[in-house]
């Protein structure tokens, strides 16, 4: 059920991510709508995920086992303009999230199936020992 239960998760969440921005549009131009931001790094308060993590950047030579930092980011600065960017992308991010989402989904049918089958087997092995 492992891979049933993925798909079923990265199909749910692809279809939130496909859909979110016309939903969000279509809310928000009700005219009882008054407050509204759908932003990264917006409030926390209303936090639907977030995302953790670094940018990576570094280089070693060939004979030497050892890497060096390639990059010299002001880690503020670079933060602060990566949310800008990831705001002003932020749609196609979320299509590009749901696109690999849906791939990942499609690519675990055949292990689902297999999972599906085997249960169906445990099941019939079950159903077909002697009754006392």
């Amino acid at each position: 059920m492992d891979a049933f239960n993925k798909i079923s998760k990265l199909q749910r969440n692809a279809r939130e991510f496909a859909t979110f921005w016309d939903r969000y549009k279509k809310h928000t131009a009700d005219t009882n709508v008054d407050k509204h931001n759908a932003a990264f790094g917006g409030d926390q308060r209303f936090a639907n995920f977030r995302v953790g993590t670094f940018f990576d950047s570094h280089s070693g030579v060939y004979g030497n086992s050892s890497c060096s930092n390639f990059g010299r980011f002001d880690s503020d600065v670079a933060e602060e303009y990566m949310v800008r960017a990831m705001n002003a992308m932020r749609e196609q991010l979320f299509t590009k999230a749901a696109e690999l989402m849906q791939k990942d989904a499609a690519a675990l049918v055949d292990k689902a199936r297999e999972e599906v089958a085997a249960m169906n087997a445990k099941l019939d092995a079950v159903l077909s020992a002697p009754t006392p």
